[in-house]
């Protein structure tokens, strides 16, 4: 028992952990605001067209809001995918939440898997893939540039030290 504690220990220990979501510049309390702030404008607008006989006007204003407001809330639903990334010295364990909640999950070893950095000379990173054998997995693609490039810098240190195998004391 207390042989299997010691080897146990620091092998799971996790090196790395991060959950990975979609940045969104609006509360929901935002985007109500915004919406009404977009009918105070709209309103008067379809009053006074539908008074002079073009009705059909106004109805493509209310069109307008109610295809923005659609577009507010696909975003907001958007929102609630994220990804989690796990790393011990004995596994990267990537996995990816729907907005749905449908979850998919990739296991790799780190001794076998490796970040692939897609670059741009002058934006930073466009892209990042973990690849193992004939396994290619974008990871991050709901990060902005800086975030993908401190993602990457990050978890490139964290898989070296994973390569480098666990620490026992």
């Amino acid at each position: 028992m207390g042989d299997d504690d010691a080897i146990d220990g620091p092998a799971e220990a996790l090196l790395f952990v991060t959950r990975l979501r979609p940045h969104r510049a609006l509360t929901q309390r935002g985007r109500r605001r915004l919406l009404a702030l977009f009918a105070a404008f709209q309103a008067p607008l379809g009053v006074a067209l539908t008074l002079q006989g073009a009705w059909p006007a106004a109805v493509f204003v209310a069109a307008t809001w109610a295809g923005l407001a659609l577009a507010f809330s696909r975003n907001a639903r958007a929102a609630l995918a994220y990804e989690d990334l796990e790393l011990s010295a004995l596994e990267l364990h990537y996995a990816r939440v729907s907005p749905e909640g449908w979850r998919r999950d990739w296991r790799f070893n780190p001794l076998w898997v490796r970040l692939a950095i897609e670059r741009h000379e002058e934006f930073g990173v466009e892209k990042l893939d973990l690849l193992s054998r004939r396994t290619r997995v974008e990871i991050g693609a709901c990060l902005g540039r800086h975030e993908k490039t401190r993602l990457a810098r990050d978890l490139s240190a964290a898989l070296s030290r994973a390569k480098k195998g666990p620490r026992f004391n």
